[in-house]
């Protein structure tokens, strides 16, 4: 069976960030966009990333160091987004599928991820790109179909012709590749055009004149298409994330008081007929139990919380608390509390 490997393209300046800070540094909400991109690949059961790093790397090597599966790669000029994924090329062998994302995309999700490589897999194509179907495709690349539904070309919006600009379909900037062929397209590579880059858009057009079919996946949820450029595409992904989040955990049976008012983190549990009031903060791994009461204006950070556990306008961090336990008003348990069952930690205190 083959080996599923992935290559993450974290090289860039990403100058219209205006920031000292390299573009997948910053934070949606409370982890790094380059750590949601990470753990989607793991979650999707990928053991092998490789982090293409660049621009500032030492601070992009530091963050990712130890964490599990991740390799960073060094490169040492940008000179495009191809010339990028061929800086892993000795790390990937003949039989492996290597999936291919940018690191500032991280609404992905590990579902996205898995469909997309099983579609690659099961069709047995040479490889296969993401795309979107939006209604307003703007200066974005379009995806030609063949009279098949397989990939014919990937034309940039400035290259369309009046047919081809009123395609909806866009190529989002994430692929799938059987590894040989992969390496074999990166020899095939030129730097021949207007930014003088070796571009990743050019190696489905090589893997289909070695004989092989490209396939085209549709997103199902085209807001996991967006990439992030600049402090506004920044806000809207954390808005885009926060809301998703929101709704899972209304969906899995939470009351929220005021959804938009509350902030939880992407890696949160949360068990059903749990209440959350308005101006609360739930980040980190936080586990919280069943019947629990949380607000307003709490803020919990990576703790264990029980079930039937009152918390008023307090901070919990890195903290358990068990079953049957009222925190607060104004109390704040630091780093490595721990709170036996049945207890009431009264007003303002500090543990």
């Amino acid at each position: 069976m083959s080996k599923i490997k992935a290559i993450i393209l974290a090289g860039g300046k990403g100058t219209r960030m205006k920031s000292e800070l390299p573009k997948v540094l910053h934070k949606i909400y409370d982890k790094c966009i380059i750590d949601y991109v990470c753990d989607a690949c793991t979650e999707a059961g990928i053991s092998d990333t490789y982090v293409i790093v660049g621009h500032k790397r030492e601070m992009v090597e530091q963050h990712l160091k130890g964490k599990n599966g991740i390799t960073c790669i060094v490169q040492e000029n940008q000179l495009g987004t191809g010339h990028a994924a061929m800086q892993a090329q000795n790390y990937i062998n003949d039989d492996d599928l290597v999936f291919v994302i940018n690191g500032d995309q991280p609404l992905i999700s590990s579902q996205t991820i898995k469909s997309l490589i099983s579609f690659c897999e099961q069709g047995n194509y040479g490889g296969a790109v993401l795309s979107a179907i939006i209604d307003k495709p703007g200066s974005l690349g379009r995806i030609i179909r063949d009279e098949y539904g397989n990939l014919d070309r990937i034309v940039e919006k400035k290259d369309c012709n009046e047919t081809e600009e009123r395609i909806k379909e866009i190529n989002i900037g994430v692929y799938c590749f059987k590894g040989d062929l992969l390496k074999a397209s990166f020899s095939k590579l030129d730097d021949n055009n207007a930014q003088n880059e070796y571009y990743i858009t050019d190696i489905p057009a090589h893997i289909k004149h070695m004989g092989f079919h490209f396939g085209v996946y549709a997103i199902a949820d085209i807001s996991e298409y967006q990439g992030i450029n600049s402090r506004e595409e920044l806000s809207i992904a954390t808005y885009t994330l926060l809301n998703k989040t929101r709704k899972l955990h209304m969906n899995n049976g939470v009351t929220l008081i005021d959804p938009n008012s509350t902030y939880i983190s992407l890696d949160v549990k949360i068990g059903k007929d749990t209440i959350i009031y308005p101006g609360t903060h739930i980040q980190g791994g936080t586990v919280i139990g069943e019947n629990c009461i949380i607000g307003p204006n709490s803020h919990i950070i990576s703790s264990q919380i029980g079930d039937n556990v009152t918390i008023q306008t307090s901070k919990i961090d890195n903290s358990i608390v068990e079953n049957n336990c009222k925190i607060g008003p104004f109390s704040h348990l630091k780093s490595n509390t721990h709170i036996n069952s049945n207890t009431d930690i009264g007003s303002f205190i500090e543990m």
